[in-house]
C-alpha cells in the first residue's frame, strides 16, 4: 500500500476543514414549523459571521402575516429548528429577526426596518436558555453578514 506524503495529507485535511466550516454559509431558504395554533414559516439566510465565538449570523424574516404573534414569541424553538435543519448549535450563532416597520399595519413608513439580535446559551440541563435581546443597526447587521441587507 502506497503512503501519501505528509504535506499532501495536511493539505487535504485543511481543504476538508475549510469546506466543512463554510458549509453553512450562503443558505437562503424558507423553513416551516407547526406552532400551537397554525403552521408558520420564515425566510432564513445563514452567513459566516467572522466572529470566533459565534460562527454564524442567521437572518430571519417572518413570511406569515403575523396574526399568530411575532416570530420572536417562538425564538427559542425557531433557533433550535434552524440549528437542527442546517447542522449547527444555536449557541454558535447570532440570530437577527428582521421586521419591516409598518408591514403589519399596512402603513407606509418608507424603508424603516427593526433589527433584533438574539443570542442563546445552554443551561445546566442542556436546554437552550431564553434569548438575550439587543436592537442593532443596519451597519451592525452589515458587519455580521459582510453585506447590506
Amino acid at each position: 500500500m502506497r503512503r501519501l506524503p505528509l504535506s499532501l495529507l495536511v493539505l487535504l485535511f485543511a481543504a476538508l476543514a475549510v469546506s466543512d466550516a463554510s458549509a453553512q454559509s450562503g443558505i437562503d431558504e424558507v423553513i416551516t414549523w407547526r406552532s400551537y395554533s397554525a403552521e408558520r414559516s420564515a425566510h432564513v439566510r445563514v452567513f459566516d459571521s467572522g466572529d470566533r465565538n459565534r460562527a454564524y449570523t442567521v437572518v430571519i424574516e417572518e413570511t406569515n402575516d403575523g396574526s399568530d404573534g411575532p416570530v420572536t414569541d417562538e425564538a427559542r424553538y425557531v433557533a433550535e429548528t434552524i440549528g437542527r435543519t442546517f447542522g449547527f448549535d444555536p449557541v454558535e450563532a447570532f440570530f437577527v429577526f428582521r421586521f419591516e416597520v409598518g408591514s403589519s399595519t399596512g402603513a407606509s413608513l418608507g424603508n424603516k426596518v427593526l433589527l433584533l439580535r438574539a443570542t442563546f446559551r445552554r443551561g445546566a440541563s442542556g436546554d437552550l436558555g431564553a434569548p438575550s435581546w439587543r436592537v442593532i443597526s443596519a451597519e451592525t447587521l452589515s458587519d455580521l453578514t459582510d453585506r447590506a441587507l
